[in-house]
């Protein structure tokens, strides 16, 4: 069985569906991405499941990859997007117990200070997190690394996922020590994804092989994930 991790839906209805941004380097698309042809996509890849990850245009609001995993529950497996410091067990019962979501993800990159992850005001939405069995994916900076590590060492119950280490990872010379950072953490796993468009160097990329190969070293075969962060490749190849 093929499994993509890390693709993205929007829907063309914005009256049904409207955008809105939480980040600022990312703005509102200007074609649709439906889901109807991913799975077409799909289809033709030869991919048999795929991770929908809910996409930040759409903000808080998970309404479209909700309808989409109950339209295709053989095919989909749900990563909600909630706001990391409001959101309580209720956001959970939501978007997980209720739309089916299997995990739960926290857009942290751009944020110069989130140490108050650690707070003892987070700490339920983790515990709740925990007793529904949800993993934890974070958009991150890499200078965040250190925060996110003690995270997982404290819920060594819940799976850490890094899915996105920023822009600037690969001009990044402490990418080691980070990575090393992390992947102590036996319940940290970590995404390798398209990266193409933050590429420093032409086709076939060297800088990316040297960046994957640091976090193969790093996690190893076994907790690494290959998500293709579709529909963004679609444009590059």
């Amino acid at each position: 069985m093929i499994i993509d991790t890390h693709v993205h839906v929007w829907s063309g209805d914005t009256g049904t569906f409207p955008f809105r941004p939480i980040l600022a380097h990312v703005p509102a698309p200007t074609a649709p991405a439906p889901v109807e042809v991913l799975l077409a996509d799909m289809d033709k890849a030869g991919v048999d499941v795929a991770v929908l990850v809910q996409p930040s245009v759409y903000g808080w609001d998970n309404r479209y990859l909700m309808q989409s995993l109950s339209r295709w529950p053989d095919r989909f497996i749900g990563i909600c997007l909630v706001d990391p410091e409001k959101a309580d067990a209720a956001d959970l019962d939501t978007w997980c117990n209720v739309g089916g979501c299997k995990g739960v993800r926290f857009n942290i990159i751009g944020m110069r200070d989130v140490s108050w992850l650690l707070d003892k005001t987070r700490s339920r939405l983790f515990e709740a997190m925990a007793e529904r069995g949800l993993s934890a994916s974070f958009h991150m900076d890499i200078d965040q690394a250190p925060v996110v590590a003690d995270l997982a060492a404290r819920y060594e119950n819940i799976p850490f996922i890094v899915d996105y280490l920023g822009r600037t990872v690969l001009l990044r010379d402490d990418l080691d020590a980070h990575a090393k950072r992390l992947s102590a953490q036996v319940n940290v796993l970590c995404k390798v994804l398209c990266m193409a468009e933050d590429a420093q160097t032409a086709y076939p990329f060297p800088d990316i092989i040297a960046f994957y190969r640091k976090l193969l070293d790093s996690f190893e075969a076994d907790r690494l994930m290959f998500g293709s962060d579709y529909p963004g490749p679609r444009s590059i190849c």
